[in-house]
């Protein structure tokens, strides 16, 4: 952001005369002229340039939004020769600011009826003084909405509703339209008369506020109104009515003191509700710590499962030397079994040319019936030897079979990582390739990795040659939430963000990053139900002309890496950067 903020900082004491608040982008007088300032993101003429290596113009706010710190995106221009744009590797482009000062351009105000032409660098002094611009009505903080063309603006302040005005009568300034309201309820010196019509006709609105406190018919209530006594009249009246109506008023003192306590008997009620429900509130708490105390144990439990889990991964690293000595045992078998069978072959072609002299010279029977005087006969001997090299193959492939699952369990152990993040290496990448354009594999699934030691599983899927709307054009990349062990103890749906990378593996550290937060209602982000749920992720990841470029670093030696975050700021992991 730092380096941004310098390079626009370059160019934006050139061309602030190119920027006006409040109005979009100028017609040039020339239609060339917006296809050679245009820039390539918001498609609109330039501010403040910014010139990409493959020689394409950008705005620097436009970058900003468009390419994130640390990252690099395609070219969107999308030429043939075009290359990826980050922040480090643009720079200011103060001839084109040059030129664009100079370029001719209509005024903005054209649609208003203003036929004004112009140098861009002039346009800013032009329309803060041009009369077919549309202005707020001088008496807008008085309230009025109007907006009119600025050669107007003194007729319509002469006749505007909301024009200042003084009152005749009190002096204050209001607005028009306001004016007779103003004097109906407000004006302090407006004649109003008394409001209890006592016959005074001269009082003033200011003087009625004093004159009710001494109006001699001013309406007194009756003293047991808070008992329910609705009446009202004239203070002399009031008392006469006191003194006649004695057993109405005890009636309703009476009544009232039997509703005061039906409420105080509802309000007992009431308390033994609120104690009876403190007390199932304090039992919830107790059977609330006690389950605390059970979460607390089961989370130690949990830790000691940790621990026996690392010292089974020690004893299965100390089976698999024992293994591996046993496997050399074997293999020291195995070359045994292959001397004997040599031995078994020259044994063979001997008698077989002992046999051959026997027929011609009977002094040879002795030998060959002492050659073969233990097993009875040649072909005796030569299926004990086969049956004992049998049964030595067999035990070498139970032993083979063994070491394989042993490996397997082992790479599975040795890879997975516990902090949200995969860095997945494909070697063979161009072999791999061929198998998923034949339709042999189209996809390779990663080992599984872990957001921490009883947190989520999951795995990454990639489609070399694409898939959907990737499919032959694109690699894709998806994201697996995988059945895991601890899955009742976590929340569902997932919910972190997800981020997917293609590494740069030359100096430049282009990495291409694309990220997405799950949708919570989608199915491959609730608690899986089989051993993994769908994937879902970008099928348009990256072209693959892009990762095939050798003049890219994303392929090296025919190996390609993906890193998979979860939950966490990619710019802060330390494999890459």
């Amino acid at each position: 952001m730092d380096s941004l903020t310098s390079l626009t900082s370059s160019t934006s004491g050139h061309d602030s005369c190119l920027n006006i608040d409040g109005y979009g982008d100028p017609e040039p007088v020339d239609p060339d002229d917006l296809q050679r300032f245009q820039c390539g993101v918001h498609r609109g003429l330039l501010r403040e340039p910014l010139q990409t290596q493959c020689g394409h113009r950008v705005c620097s706010q436009c970058l900003e939004v468009w390419v994130a710190e640390g990252e690099s995106r395609m070219c969107s221009v999308n030429e043939e020769d075009c290359l990826p744009v980050s922040r480090q590797t643009v720079c200011p482009d103060n001839s084109c600011v040059r030129e664009m000062r100079r370029m001719k351009v209509h005024c903005v105000n054209k649609g208003s009826g203003c036929q004004l032409q112009c140098k861009y660098q002039d346009l800013k002094k032009h329309v803060q003084v041009c009369e077919h611009a549309t202005v707020t009505c001088r008496w807008a903080p008085r309230g009025c909405p109007q907006h009119v063309l600025r050669k107007d603006l003194e007729e319509h302040a002469r006749s505007c509703v909301w024009r200042p005005e003084r009152c005749q009568l009190c002096g204050a300034e209001v607005s028009h339209c306001e004016m007779q309201n103003h004097e109906a309820d407000v004006c302090p010196e407006k004649v109003t008369g008394c409001p209890y019509n006592c016959g005074h006709r001269t009082l003033k609105r200011k003087e009625v506020l004093d004159h009710r406190n001494v109006c001699p018919i001013r309406p007194t209530s009756c003293k047991f109104q808070a008992m329910g006594c609705t009446y009202v009249n004239t203070k002399e009246l009031v008392d006469q009515h006191a003194k006649d109506a004695i057993a109405y008023h005890l009636e309703l003192a009476t009544s009232r003191l039997v509703e005061i306590s039906q409420k105080r008997t509802v309000s007992e009620t009431e308390h033994q509700d609120l104690l009876s429900r403190y007390t199932e509130l304090e039992h919830n708490v107790h059977e609330a710590q006690a389950q605390q105390q059970n979460v607390q144990t089961t989370v130690h439990q949990i830790e000691q499962h940790g621990r026996d889990t690392r010292l089974k991964m020690v004893d299965l690293i100390e089976r698999l030397i024992v293994l591996e000595r046993k496997l050399e045992g074997q293999m020291a078998t195995r070359r045994q079994v292959e001397q004997v069978e040599r031995s078994v072959t020259e044994v063979s072609q001997r008698l077989a040319q002992l046999e051959e002299r026997q027929r011609g010279d009977g002094s040879l029977q002795g030998e060959v019936q002492g050659t073969t005087g233990r097993y009875g006969s040649i072909s005796n001997m030569a299926e004990v030897v086969s049956a004992q090299l049998s049964d030595h193959d067999r035990m070498i492939g139970v032993h083979d079979v063994r070491m394989a699952e042993m490996d397997l369990r082992f790479q599975l152990l040795e890879t997975a990582s516990y902090d949200g993040t995969l860095v997945w290496k494909i070697r063979d990448y161009a072999r791999r390739k061929r198998d998923a354009v034949n339709s042999r594999t189209l996809s390779l699934y990663s080992q599984p990795f872990y957001t921490n030691r009883f947190g989520y599983k999951m795995c990454a899927r990639v489609y070399l040659n694409g898939d959907g709307m990737g499919k032959k054009t694109h690699m894709s990349i998806f994201f697996v939430v995988m059945r895991g062990e601890y899955d009742a103890l976590l929340t569902w749906p997932f919910n972190l963000k997800v981020t997917l990378t293609l590494l740069d593996q030359s100096p430049r550290r282009r990495h291409l990053t694309d990220q997405f937060v799950p949708d919570p209602t989608s199915s491959s982000f609730q608690r899986p139900s089989g051993e993994m749920n769908v994937a879902s992720g970008c099928p348009l990841f990256v072209s693959q002309s892009l990762v095939e470029n050798p003049d890219n670093g994303y392929v090296m030696d025919d190996t390609i890496f993906i890193r998979i975050s979860v939950g966490q700021n990619t710019t802060t992991l330390s494999p890459t950067d």
